[in-house]
Formats: structure tokens, C-alpha cells, sequence
């Protein structure tokens, strides 16, 4: 059974102060209504080469610290080498695990800080590295004690079904659930776990069912694209606080608004791709839209995002 979340079937409330404009929406489908929506190919630059069970590793470990990618107030922003180019945001983390020798769960059940700093060594300023140092021994311990060691035994426990998978690394593995309670009701967003069971299965040794069930995995940079193209629009205060790098509090209204958002808003857009004969699958929309938003030619003239101290996305 699929479970449809509230987040998917109606807007924040709107003294949240998030708006959602259809028409824009629209427009935009009318836009991309001959746009290749391809399925998510995670072959950026930063990734390792791996298939099968290396890569499903990979995947678990790194998906479970990519998060909090900018930098505080004055800071740069991190970035490491790989290969000979600089990097940042999720190419550049991943890139830490990309050029480790070997990417093993056992590896990371004593990881400290002092490996820590060398693991991420880079330029600019890395938030959190105390709290990634946590995550990783954390998911490593998880995998390890109730796992059979890798991430190919709570895929073969979920029977290669996606929402399962999500769900037991929800459940299982410190790092990935990502859910609030509110007035509103529940809202589970776990980005990260939707995440790395897209990432599993593009090199998966055989496919993961039910992705196209998948809500769109809210961060910092897709409310920041549907922002760009009027999608959403944020109340006067917010929109201050956003263009001006000012912090949006973990679990706020805002902060809870912008995410709800952004998975609603892709879905409606999706609908209105569909509609307009360029069906395309939530996993697909949401690569598209983190693509254009991290590599895409407009990505550097896309406006702010906002910076919510936070190791969920």
C-alpha cells in the first residue's frame, strides 16, 4: 500500500507564510512541456565508479551527511579537490568518499574527529563536522549489528521496494528520519532516505520497485529553483530574511513552509507536465530541478536559498 503524505495532498497553511502560485506553474509546464525528464543518472563529477554492493555502501554512508553544504555568515564556502577540480555542495562531499580507497561500514565505526578534519579536508568552512563524525559511526554501527554489515541486507529485507527501503532506513539507521509533528499533522519529508534509494538503484544490480512514489526530496536548492521561476513566493518578512542570509530556525513555520512547499509545488508541476502530454516521474523532476539549481546554466543567478542550521537535508 502506498501511504499518500499530508504534504502531498495540500499547501502549508498559508499564515506560514509560504505561497504557491498554479498559474506559474503552469507556465513553467509550458515551458518544459518538450524538456527530456531522463531518470536520475547521478554521474557528476565527485561520484565514484562503483556498481553493485560497493556502490550501495557508498550510497548509505555518503547520502546520510549530505547536508548542510553552506557556509556561516562571512564564511566561504567548503569546497575539496577531486581528480584536479574544486568542488562544492553534494559533488564535493561525495567526492570525500569518491577518493577514500575503500568505502567499507566497518571503516567508519571509530571514525573520529581527527579523521574527520582529513576525510573532509578542503577549502572554505564545513559545518557540523562533529555531527557527521556522529551520523557516519552511527550508520556504520546500524548496518553492521542488525544488517549483515552493507546496505544489500535492508534491500534485500525490504525485497527491493522502494517506499520499504525508505522506511527501514527510517526506522533502522541514525541520520535518515526526517519527519516533524506539528498542528498541521505529520510531516514526513526524510530526504535523505528517499535520496539514497534513488542513488542505489541507478546502479542497482537489479531495479528498485516503486520510485515513482517517491515525493520530491526537499533541501535547500529546489524550493530555491521553484522560487526562481515564481512558483513560490514567500511573505515579505521571509523573503527578507531569505535574500538576506539571515538564519530560518530548524522547525519553524518558515523553515517547515519552505519544504512542505516545495514537495506540493513538484507535484502540481508534474501534473501540469502530464497534462500537457511530457510525462515525467517524481524522481526524474526532482534530478531535473536540483540540476538546474547546483549545475544549470542559471543556477549562479537563481537568487538565495534559505540556510537553516540542519543535518536533515
Amino acid at each position: 500500500m502506498v501511504i499518500v503524505s499530508l504534504i502531498r495532498l495540500s499547501p502549508p497553511p498559508p499564515e506560514w507564510g509560504v505561497y504557491l502560485d498554479p498559474v506559474a506553474s503552469i507556465q513553467l509546464a509550458e515551458r518544459w512541456k518538450k524538456r527530456s525528464f531522463p531518470p536520475p543518472a547521478f554521474d557528476y563529477r565527485g561520484l565514484p565508479t562503483s556498481h553493485g554492493e560497493p556502490w550501495y555502501d557508498f550510497c548509505a554512508l555518503g547520502c546520510s551527511v549530505i547536508a548542510c553544504l553552506w557556509p556561516p555568515a562571512g564564511e566561504q564556502v567548503w569546497e575539496t579537490e577531486f581528480e584536479g577540480v574544486w568542488l562544492d555542495d553534494a559533488p564535493g562531499l561525495f567526492a570525500c568518499f569518491a577518493r577514500h580507497p575503500s568505502v567499507r561500514m566497518e571503516e567508519f565505526m571509530r571514525f573520529d574527529s581527527a579523521q574527520a578534519q582529513r576525510f573532509f579536508a578542503g577549502r572554505g568552512t564545513l559545518q557540523m563536522v562533529d555531527q557527521r563524525v556522529a551520523i557516519l559511526r552511527g550508520v556504520a554501527m546500524a548496518f553492521t549489528e542488525h544488517w549483515g554489515g552493507g546496505a544489500l541486507g535492508i534491500i534485500q529485507a525490504a525485497e527491493w521496494d522502494g517506499p520499504r527501503i525508505v522506511e527501514l532506513l527510517v526506522d533502522t539507521v541514525p541520520g535518515y528520519r526526517d519527519e516533524a509533528d506539528t498542528l498541521a499533522g505529520r510531516l514526513l519529508f526524510n530526504k535523505l532516505a528517499h535520496l539514497c534509494v534513488a542513488m542505489i538503484n541507478s546502479r542497482s544490480e537489479r531495479p528498485i520497485s516503486r520510485l515513482e512514489t517517491f515525493p520530491v526530496y526537499p533541501d535547500y536548492m529546489l524550493p530555491r529553483v521553484l522560487r526562481h521561476h515564481g512558483i513560490l513566493r514567500y511573505e515579505s518578512e521571509l523573503s527578507d530574511a531569505v535574500d538576506g542570509r539571515r538564519l530560518i530556525p530548524a522547525g519553524s513555520h518558515w523553515e517547515l513552509a519552505i519544504r512542505w512547499s516545495t514537495v506540493y509545488a513538484a507535484d502540481q508541476l508534474r501534473s501540469d507536465l502530464n497534462r500537457l502530454g511530457n510525462p515525467v516521474s517524481t524522481p526524474a523532476l526532482d534530478y531535473a530541478l536540483w540540476h538546474d539549481a547546483v549545475l544549470g546554466p542559471e543556477a549562479a543567478v537563481m537568487g538565495e536559498h534559505h540556510r537553516t542550521v540542519t543535518m536533515a537535508y
